[in-house]
């Protein structure tokens, strides 16, 4: 019996094992997907930014629109509100530049605003891919039986890079555990099965009389 058991606690840990590195696999893809397009919408405010500096030099007078570092970090996860203040900005700028011919003629700002287009299809692709992991690993997650305890051990479903209802973007955070929930089950398993292969006690012993105090 306690071959049994033993074997049947190296088998589910076999299955859990391999279970937990191909879903920790798909999900540091979502995770690496997910920090791509969080870099690229970084790399576009630092040129948003820039543009912003050096059209406040050509035109002091003129109030233009301010982003922050903070505003960013709180925005990457609404990431409609990130592109609409970064646009905002950068009209603002193009449209400086419409009056300031120097602006408009010059280097610095030819080249920030060709690397501003370039930027487009790059965050378009890599929201592609985000959300192609996001398949993968959801799909994983979900087929039988590893649906019935993935959460248990630390991979909840991963959000898609999605539209609400009013047409802004949302990049949500991911997070999965890192192997605590499985290690914890398994001791809990192991513990279990550990007293459940210990022996019963002899029902066949006979107990000990009584000792009587009378010295009878």
């Amino acid at each position: 019996m306690t071959f049994l058991f033993l074997m049947g606690l190296v088998g589910l840990g076999i299955f859990l094992w391999k279970t937990y590195n191909k879903l920790r696999v798909l999900s540091e893809k979502v995770k690496r997907a997910r920090a791509d397009v969080a870099a690229t919408m970084k790399k576009r405010y630092d040129i948003a930014q820039r543009l912003n500096d050096i059209a406040a030099s050509y035109g002091e007078h003129e109030k233009l629109s301010h982003l922050t570092l903070g505003e960013l970090s709180a925005d990457v996860r609404r990431a409609g509100e990130a592109e609409h203040s970064i646009g905002h900005v950068v009209s603002e700028v193009r449209t400086l530049a419409q009056h300031y011919p120097d602006l408009k003629a010059n280097q610095t700002y030819q080249q920030l605003m060709a690397q501003l287009e370039g930027l487009e299809s790059t965050i378009l692709a890599r929201r592609e891919k985000y959300n192609e992991e996001v398949q993968n690993y959801n799909s994983s997650r979900c087929e039988l039986p590893q649906v019935l305890f993935a959460s248990t051990i630390g991979f909840p479903e991963a959000p898609y890079f999605s539209v609400d209802e009013n047409g802004m973007e949302s990049l949500a955070e991911f997070q999965t555990d890192d192997g605590t929930l499985l290690r914890q089950g398994m001791g809990r398993i192991a513990g279990r099965l550990s007293q459940g292969a210990t022996p019963p006690p002899n029902q066949d012993a006979v107990p000990a009389l009584p000792v009587r105090q009378d010295g009878g």
